[in-house]
């Protein structure tokens, strides 16, 4: 009995031994070596399914993109064409609403009133218009958040002087020579307009529709 014991002992100590050796021959079991060329590809391979995914995402929504700015440039929004004929527009409602009023309110006539505010309506609609679109390009007051108070008041007070200059001449016509009645409608209207003016573009500097992210080398 002893003897039998003794023997199995002995083969068990045996297999034992030869097991890790089989293990670690066995091909199966090697784990596969990690060769330099297929970490560079998969970080490769990485980093252009994110490149794709950011230009998906700047697609979408092209006024949230490009959150960092490549050396040498500068991030600067600007508008479409279909914005700035919308916010030409706009306005031209509201300024006609207000030109209506000092008009009947100095004059006493609502067919007078009408005549100025179709004036103003005709000639002021495409000049702004072209404004707009000449502002667009003038960077100053501008970054990737939009225009500054400082860009948006500056604006008011050059197109009050445009416009008044517009009204006060559209006035003294149509009053047939009255120049006190057409000073006081111009003066009237430049005082409320420019304030009113400066809070509609600050209106529209928080409206993203229309707005578009573009890089520009940056000003020397």
């Amino acid at each position: 009995m002893k003897l039998l014991l003794l023997l199995a002992s002995t083969a068990g100590l045996r297999v034992a031994n030869r097991l890790p050796a089989a293990l670690h021959a066995g091909p199966s079991l090697r784990p596969a070596p990690v060769h330099a060329e297929g970490c560079r590809a998969a970080r490769s391979n990485e980093a252009r399914l994110s490149s794709r995914l950011c230009m998906v995402a700047d697609l979408q929504n092209p006024v949230l993109a490009a959150d960092s700015e490549p050396v040498g440039t500068v991030l600067v929004v600007k508008e479409t064409p279909l914005r700035s004929f919308a916010k030409a527009a706009g306005w031209r409602f509201t300024a006609s609403l207000v030109t209506a009023a000092s008009s009947y309110i100095f004059t006493g006539s609502l067919a007078l009133a009408a005549s100025i505010v179709g004036w103003d309506l005709i000639s002021k609609s495409a000049v702004m218009f072209f404004a707009e679109r000449l502002w667009n390009n003038v960077r100053w007051g501008k970054s990737k958040d939009g225009d500054s108070s400082q860009r948006s008041l500056v604006k008011a007070l050059m197109w009050r002087v445009v416009a008044a200059l517009n009204t006060l001449f559209a006035a003294a016509v149509l009053t047939k020579g009255a120049s006190g009645v057409a000073r006081k409608i111009a003066g009237s209207d430049a005082i409320v307009k420019t304030f009113l003016f400066f809070f509609y573009e600050r209106l529209w500097a928080v409206i993203a529709w229309g707005k578009v992210i573009t890089q520009e080398p940056a000003e020397a």
